[in-house]
């Protein structure tokens, strides 16, 4: 039995945090989560207000300070923490200590000290104004909005800041990925940008693969989703539940037990399942299936569904996902009282390390001394030799990776610790391999296509004496092996941690899955958009009104933040074992991801606001910070910051003082009706406004920001230009030369060369 240690799993790491903001402060939230010291220093009047509820929650367990330019004592004590520091996270704004500045300061980053840049986009390239951090201008830029489904076909406003989220867990990730590389010798680059950008592109990366004339196409079904066994339906009572029967099995089982078998019997269908999803049955098997559930109310439907162990879940309202008896049971809420005896709920560890457990430190403190008076000094680290003739590898070259997952959630864990420099083997199940190769009626292959690819394949049968020799063969050769079965499957299959460890007990397992396997619904099957119905989201987004429906959002986010979630664990479990001497299990839940996602919104205190919710095709949260239509295209303003005035004096709003927010709207939109978006957008740099183009996807083969930072590959260009593009590296470091991505592998395309290379190994 592996010993644990009560220390996190990064004990002893120090991090500075400099940033601002949502996600850097989210960031720092994860590494101090899992063990490490971090300071915060703001500067003066920077730090987030008190009454703000998410901040609680993003600056806890962080020991904070105030550090003033002016101050000698306070940026003295700024350079020893630099110095002393394993990770510095730092921004671009000028609302706190910038990455210009600690250069100006003359400190460079080097080991032992690595820097992680979290610009609002790409690092000195904001194609805003201000340079300050925006979840709405991040979705309209990258083609987002045009993708999120629509009554109307027009660019569609994200409640959440979903770009911010995941450039928070990926900025954590690649500052342990580091720390692991320098634990194991590597050859490092010091510095790692991770911008509004990467985050953009990582939590929807198949949406980056594509052509420049590739022709604008609705998504069918409207905001409740496309497919008719994978949306919303309003039952008989009104209320609203999600069926999710993704897989063939689920289909036929989902159907069969709502009474509509004769659907897969129909000769349009011709009794295969996956028929289903064909374009030319999505339209009449809804009309059906929508009457059908319209006849019952909902809690009989999700009984019946139940009881066939199909998906499915009531569309719950938002801001109650705390008190859920499922998210109890798992740990994620915490109830913590402040340094000025405020009681706060918020989100607790939002991951699971079997032997470095988590405990979340204190919310955020209401008071902050200046840095020069504190106690948070570090000893300066001791700087390794340089290697002036060493090239820098990935920070977790020559460790390998088993990907036993399938859609999306398991297999972008592997990818992105791929994306790392690992070596990731996907086994797959004969006789198809993964179901999401052929998954919404084909179109699941394009997406599986980026969340696979660098990967090689093998095809092995783990029930057959042949296949489970060969697993546990590579299993002595791993680091990390993934999966997302639901809770339990894999002891029940035999590939459990302890049956893993068994084999290689250096081995860390990484497993997600909707529910985890405590509560009412541990073991329970589900899918992404299952729990953004039962936690709120869909209901948030598509707003109040329960005649319209809830609204699905396509970017996959509870799959791929919890991806991000589980590289985290598995890179913090990688550090820990060298002082464990053994690996250990990491669990991941969807249920952890939706928490992380609204912790703006979930975070309780006296005094909060009430929980903002969407609407039908939301525009956006008020009047100046929202999408509008311009006489050519839409743009979307995010002036929050600014007065009233610098729009008006830019001409993009009126000159007088309208009633109310509405009447604001509707003046601005009328204004911006009549000018095209260039004239909009000029004006608004021209006045520090910060603004966007809302961009169709298929725009984005033109931008030679992304192409020249290595976000986008170019795939194909012609007399015209760039014709068509896909996702790039995800890793961006100055002097980290690396090929372009990789494709994803054909099922068992690489089984016969893994089985001998690990033959060979073992002789």
């Amino acid at each position: 039995m592996a010993t644990s240690d009560e220390r996190g799993a990064l004990a002893g790491v120090r991090v500075l945090d400099l940033t601002c903001g949502l996600a850097g402060p989210v960031a720092g939230m994860l590494l101090a989560d899992l063990g490490a010291d971090v300071v915060k220093a703001y500067l003066p009047g920077g730090g987030p207000s008190i009454s703000d509820p998410g901040p609680h929650m993003w600056e806890r367990g962080k020991r904070m300070a105030i550090v003033d330019p002016a101050s000698a004592a306070d940026l003295q004590a700024l350079d020893r923490l630099i110095e002393g520091a394993d990770v510095v996270l730092v921004g671009t704004s000028d609302s706190a200590l910038r990455y210009s500045d600690l250069l100006d300061r003359g400190h460079v980053p080097g080991e032992p000290c690595f820097w992680i840049v979290m610009p609002p986009y790409l690092l000195g390239e904001t194609p805003w104004a201000g340079d300050q951090e925006s979840g709405g201008l991040l979705f309209a830029w990258l083609g987002h909005a045009w993708s999120q489904a629509s009554y109307a076909d027009i660019p569609v406003d994200c409640l959440y800041p979903l770009a911010l989220y995941m450039q928070a867990i990926w900025a954590a990730t690649v500052a342990v990925a580091l720390l692991v590389g320098r634990q194991h010798g590597q050859v490092l680059a010091p510095l790692a940008v991770t911008g509004g950008a990467h985050g953009g592109q990582l939590v929807s990366p198949g949406n980056f693969a594509i052509a420049r004339d590739d022709p604008r196409v609705q998504r069918p079904g409207g905001p409740g989703g496309a497919l008719p066994n994978y949306r919303t339906y309003r039952c008989a009572d009104g209320l609203w539940l999600f069926l999710g029967a993704f897989t063939n099995a689920f289909i036929e089982r989902g159907f069969r037990a709502a009474g509509v078998g004769w659907l897969l019997d129909d000769p349009r269908v011709g009794g295969d399942p996956g028929n289903v999803r064909l374009p030319e049955n999505l339209t009449w098997i809804t009309r059906e299936l929508e009457q059908v559930f319209a006849g019952r109310p909902r809690q009989l439907w999700l009984d019946l569904l139940e009881a066939a162990d199909v998906a499915a879940a009531p569309v719950c309202d938002p801001g109650a996902w705390l008190d859920h008896e499922q998210v109890r049971a798992l740990g994620l809420r915490v109830q913590a009282r402040d340094d000025a005896g405020q009681d706060i709920v918020m989100p607790g560890p939002l991951m699971e390390l079997s032997q470095t457990p988590i405990r979340v430190g204190p919310p955020a403190s209401t008071s902050w001394p200046p840095l020069g008076d504190s106690r948070a000094l570090w000893s300066p680290r001791t700087r390794p030799a340089a290697h002036p003739q060493a090239e820098a590898q990935p920070p977790l070259a020559g460790l390998r990776v088993l990907d036993l997952g399938t859609i999306i959630a398991g297999p972008y864990v592997a990818t992105l610790l791929g994306e790392l420099g690992a070596d990731v083997i996907k086994i797959e199940r004969p006789p198809v391999g993964d179901e999401f190769r052929v998954a919404h009626g084909g179109r699941g292959g394009a997406s599986f296509a980026v969340f696979n690819r660098d990967q090689r394949s093998v095809m092995l049968d783990l029930r057959s004496e042949t296949g489970r020799g060969a697993f546990d063969r590579l299993v002595e050769s791993a680091d990390v092996i993934v999966d997302n079965y639901r809770a339990g499957v894999a002891d029940r299959l035999g590939i459990g941690h302890d049956r893993l460890a068994a084999v290689n007990p250096l081995v860390v397992s990484v497993s997600i899955s909707a529910f985890g396997a405590e509560g009412p619904l541990g073991r329970r099957p589900g899918f992404d958009p299952v729990i953004q119905a039962m936690s709120g989201i869909m209901r948030a987004q598509g707003g109040p009104d329960q005649t319209d429906s809830p609204a699905f959002l396509t970017v996959p986010i509870n799959d791929v933040l919890a991806a991000g979630l589980g590289a985290l664990g598995a890179c913090a479990a990688l550090l820990a074992r060298t002082r464990l001497g053994h690996g250990q299990h990491v669990g991941v839940t969807l249920c952890a991801s939706a928490c992380l996602l609204q912790s703006a919104h979930l975070v309780r205190l006296p005094g909060a606001r009430a929980v903002p919710t969407g609407g039908r095709d939301f525009p956006g949260p008020g009047p100046l910070d929202r999408l509008y239509q311009t006489a050519d295209g839409w743009v979307r303003l995010a002036a929050v910051r600014h007065a009233f005035r610098d729009l008006t004096a830019a001409g993009l709003a009126p000159d007088y003082e309208p009633a109310d927010d509405d009447e604001l709207a509707a003046a601005i939109a009328a204004l911006l009706a009549l000018r095209l978006t260039a004239d909009v957008l000029e004006r608004a740099r021209a006045a520090g406004i910060p603004a966007a183009r809302a961009r169709l996807p298929q725009d984005l083969t033109a931008d030679e920001r992304l192409i020249r930072h290595g976000l986008l590959t170019v795939i194909e260009r012609d007399e015209a230009g760039v014709q068509s593009v896909g996702p790039g590296r995800w890793l961006e470091m100055p002097g980290l030369r690396r090929p372009a991505p990789g494709q994803a592998p054909r099922a068992g395309e690489h089984t016969g060369a893994v089985l001998h290379e690990i033959v060979g190994a073992a002789d």
